[in-house]
């Protein structure tokens, strides 16, 4: 499957001055995205790739949020529309423990939205959430993107 690069970070709702969400555009760099402090009940980011096409899967790495949702978006204006309804990355016991703070999740067309799934877009806006640990910053350590395998692959 191709990689569908990040080109650049549109905005950002928070973020830790040492962990910018700039991070994200360089997931090979093991440098994370974190909001500015604890107790933030919802952090988003919008980013643009490289190119417009459909998008087959999602690689996100977790540091330490408990729920993600992906929307897509255009540059040329419109609504949001949900390609990754609200997804689980830890339990709640997990987050009040801190347990488990930087599994990978790995979502591929089934669990996308079919609609979104198959038009094409050129912006992510990734919505994190913690609502049981109010005691640490959350963010994500990566998100990659990938189109559709190509007919010879």
């Amino acid at each position: 499957m191709p990689e569908i690069p990040l080109a650049r970070v549109v905005s950002v709702t928070s973020a830790d001055p040492r962990h910018p969400a700039e991070n994200l555009l360089r997931p090979d760099d093991g440098g994370r995205w974190r909001g500015a402090s604890a107790g933030e009940k919802q952090l988003s980011v919008v980013l643009e790739l490289g190119k417009s096409q459909p998008i087959h899967s999602l690689h996100i790495g977790n540091d330490g949020a408990a729920f993600v949702e992906v929307l897509v978006g255009s540059s040329a204006g419109g609504e949001f529309q949900v390609l990754l309804p609200s997804a689980a990355l830890m339990s709640p016991s997990e987050s009040r423990a801190g347990a488990e703070p930087r599994r990978v999740r790995i979502f591929g067309p089934d669990s996308l939205v079919k609609g979104p799934a198959q038009a094409t877009w050129d912006r992510l806006r990734v919505v994190l959430s913690q609502p049981y640990c109010q005691s640490r910053p959350y963010g994500l350590a990566f998100i990659r993107v990938f189109a559709a395998p190509k007919e010879d692959e």
